[in-house]
């Protein structure tokens, strides 16, 4: 989703599967934070870092055959996973393998959306204005991202807390910052948008694929993490058992990240 020497998870066709577990966990939220937004039929849309394109294909069905819509992620491979579930679904999609930092176009987009991208990015500022110049006037931005530090889990596990902490502690160190939803609205205004609505997101899971959200994610940051010296594969090996083992009961429950949702539009319409 950026580039490379800040994205911290493992992408591939192993980091496509878990992006499909993510994706289909929180989509509840962000088809409501997008209807909130005004998405309807005939618009044009741009997904910014759309990985394996679950919310781009929705976004295509929602907007028809009168719409476009465009999905731009670097990952290659992740986009082969994202073009099969637009032709499984019947939807048209321009998909488009680049770096979200190459956006550069003008007035072209009625909405610009983009889910989990900016807290990679090391100049996210940046980014929101590209994303801003994109939209034309009238149009929409609907941003959602990640404030890693609170999550909900139960019962007290000292495993989460520590994949937690490893994320943030790999993030960082990549010049990335895995609390940035509470900066959303600051930033977007920062931008030049004015903030129309601001909502926070944090589904909870004790049963199903959306509980193992943090054991795949934990997975899937192993080797950098191991590789900045955060933690040894000793360490990790034994995580991923107590989070796995966490999950098996019954009892448990944990949850995803904190999202904070954001739409925003130009501040001189």
């Amino acid at each position: 989703m950026s580039e490379p020497g800040h994205y911290i998870i493992a992408g591939g066709d192993a980091g496509a599967r878990r992006l499909h577990v993510l994706a289909r966990a929180v989509m509840p939220g962000t088809l409501d934070v997008l209807q909130r937004a005004g998405l309807r039929p005939g618009m044009k849309v741009l997904d910014v870092g759309c990985g394996s394109g679950e919310v781009t294909v929705a976004i295509a069905e929602q907007v028809g055959p009168d719409g476009r819509v465009v999905g731009m992620d670097m990952d290659e491979r992740v986009l082969t996973h994202a073009s099969k579930a637009g032709n499984r679904a019947g939807v048209r999609v321009d998909w488009r393998c680049a770096p979200a930092e190459t956006l550069d176009e003008a007035g072209r987009y009625d909405l610009v959306y983009a889910r989990f991208l900016l807290s990679h990015l090391s100049d996210p500022a940046a980014m929101l204005a590209k994303m801003l110049r994109a939209a034309r006037p009238g149009g929409v931005l609907v941003l959602e991202d990640i404030d890693i530090a609170h999550h909900t889990h139960w019962p007290p596990c000292e495993a989460f807390l520590r994949y937690i902490e490893i994320y943030q502690e790999t993030a960082r160190l990549r010049g990335a910052d895995p609390n940035i939803g509470p900066r959303l609205p600051a930033l977007a205004i920062g931008a030049g948008a004015e903030v129309t609505d601001v909502s926070l997101s944090m589904p909870a899971f004790i049963s199903g694929e959306g509980k193992s959200v943090a054991r795949l994610t934990l997975a899937s940051i192993a080797d950098v993490a191991i590789d900045s010296e955060i933690t040894q594969q000793g360490e990790i090996s034994e995580l991923l058992a107590a989070l796995e083992a966490h999950e098996a009961d019954p009892r448990s429950l944990q949850s995803i990240a904190q999202i904070c949702q954001v739409i925003a539009r130009p501040a001189d319409d």
